[in-house]
């Protein structure tokens, strides 16, 4: 949609603009069209203040002159004027009803001032008189997604892009939208096309690196956030979203490498400092990893995940009491966090809380009885504490609720043979040795089992 309509200048006012101070008499020369012509030479010479007198002065000579009237509108709005600009549109459209132009303006003033509703009906009263207008469908569209009417902003979409193919943007769009439905093979071609109309898209080059993420094509994504990264070095979204693509395929060093990047750029970017600390742990380095989380809380001091990275992290440097005083954060935070009961019922049977422990895992289990590492913590704690008849119980629940848990019957058959109760123990062993793998780390309970299977077997 046009700004300002232009209208051929007359030489004198060229030759007007062209003098610091007129003469008086060469201004009263000056009739309604002379100014409107001086406004359009001066908005477009950057001079908004100047283009607003000149509109002025032409409607104060003539009160019915449309094109004045709709000048002041786009410069008003320019101004960021948008209450006086949608007053102007008004007064066009009470001179010139169907003007579409003022409609759509008046749409665009709407929206900017946040009313959504009033926009939209002003974009579809411009539809009426131009329905081919594909920017107005293309404004219609983005106020109507800001409405939360997403069906509504997809039909406009395909709208603007039957009616200009070539807009990318559309196409990136529509995309987007049909993305967050879970349209994610279509949004792909979308983004596709988005970036075959402007292969230097950036915009359009990111949603499909996320798209193609969100299908696990995480090679074909890394290609298209690197070419983010080429042509807008200082793109935050696409160096985070690398880092994770590359943690996810096993190179934490490529990702530190890209949330450092992120930090270089963004320090208070808070997803990139928790990535940082989740990469950190995985290659081992506790101490980064403990700094990146207290960054990160420091940045977002209710950021749930990172109290609990924090905490895992101190627990596996052996610093239980402060591990446990991040699983209790996370608790107050959120008291229905099953990973942190669960983290924090180990920390405290690590540090020989049993009673803690196990009324830690209770409470986990009231919530979610299908638990299954609770319920077997739960059965190793209450089995430490020498209820064997209570750990018994919840190995027996574990095993019935989860007969592919073979860790259950190692537990519920030494618990068992240590009761006296042979034959039982005798089943559970050898269920838990016909279920599971000998792996480096099942090797050793494997040959436990083993042995005390032929212990009780002789």
């Amino acid at each position: 949609m046009r700004l300002f309509r232009h209208f051929p200048l007359i030489l004198g006012a060229l030759v007007f603009i062209t003098c610091t101070l007129p003469h008086p008499a060469a201004a009263l020369l000056m009739d309604a069209k002379a100014y409107n012509d001086m406004g359009i030479v001066l908005q477009q010479k950057g001079d908004l203040d100047g283009a607003i007198e000149n509109y002025r002065q032409a409607i104060k000579l003539q009160s019915d002159f449309v094109e004045a009237q709709y000048n002041l509108g786009v410069a008003l709005q320019a101004k960021g004027d948008f209450d006086g600009a949608i007053a102007q549109y008004r007064t066009v459209l009470q001179l010139k009803p169907n003007d579409a132009n003022a409609y759509g303006n008046m749409g665009n003033a709407l929206t900017a001032k946040r009313d959504l509703d009033g926009a939209v009906e002003a974009y579809r009263m411009a539809l009426r008189m131009d329905p081919d207008n594909f920017l107005v469908h293309y404004n219609l569209a983005i106020t109507l997604r800001a409405k939360g009417d997403l069906d509504g902003a997809i039909e406009e979409y395909r709208t603007t892009i039957r009616l200009k193919p070539d807009k990318a943007d559309a196409h990136n769009n529509l995309g987007i939208l049909l993305q967050s439905k879970g349209k994610l093979d279509e949004a792909i071609t979308y983004y596709r096309e988005a970036i075959r109309l402007e292969p230097e898209y950036v915009s359009g080059h990111y949603n499909y690196g996320i798209a193609l993420q969100a299908k696990g094509e995480l090679d074909a994504a890394i290609v298209e956030y690197r070419t983010v990264i080429r042509l807008q070095p200082d793109h935050v979204g696409a160096h985070n979203n690398l880092g994770i693509a590359l943690q996810a395929r096993g190179d934490l060093d490529g990702a530190i490498a890209q949330y450092r990047a992120v930090a270089g750029l963004k320090p208070d970017h808070v997803k990139s400092r928790y990535n940082l600390g989740v990469a950190l742990q995985g290659k081992g380095d506790l101490d980064g990893a403990i700094a990146a989380f207290r960054e990160t809380l420091q940045l977002q001091p209710d950021h749930l995940n990172a109290h609990l990275g924090l905490g895992n992290a101190l627990q596996e440097k052996g610093d239980l009491n402060g591990a446990i005083a991040e699983f209790r954060t996370v608790l107050r935070l959120q008291p229905t966090h099953a990973e942190a009961h669960l983290s924090l019922g180990t920390a405290l049977q690590a540090s020989g809380d049993l009673d803690g422990a196990i009324a830690i895992y209770r409470n986990l289990l009231s919530m979610q009885p299908e638990r299954a590492r609770a319920r077997y913590n739960l059965g190793v704690a209450l089995q430490a504490k020498g209820d064997l008849d209570g750990a018994i119980e919840q190995y027996r629940v574990l095993v019935n609720m989860r007969e592919d848990y073979a860790t259950g019957y190692y537990a519920l058959g030494q618990a068992l043979a240590q009761k006296g109760q042979r034959e039982e123990a005798i089943k559970a062993l050898r269920t838990y040795l016909a279920r599971e793998q000998d792996t480096p780390t099942t090797h050793q309970r494997i040959e436990r089992a083993r042995s005390r299977l032929k212990e009780l077997e002789s």
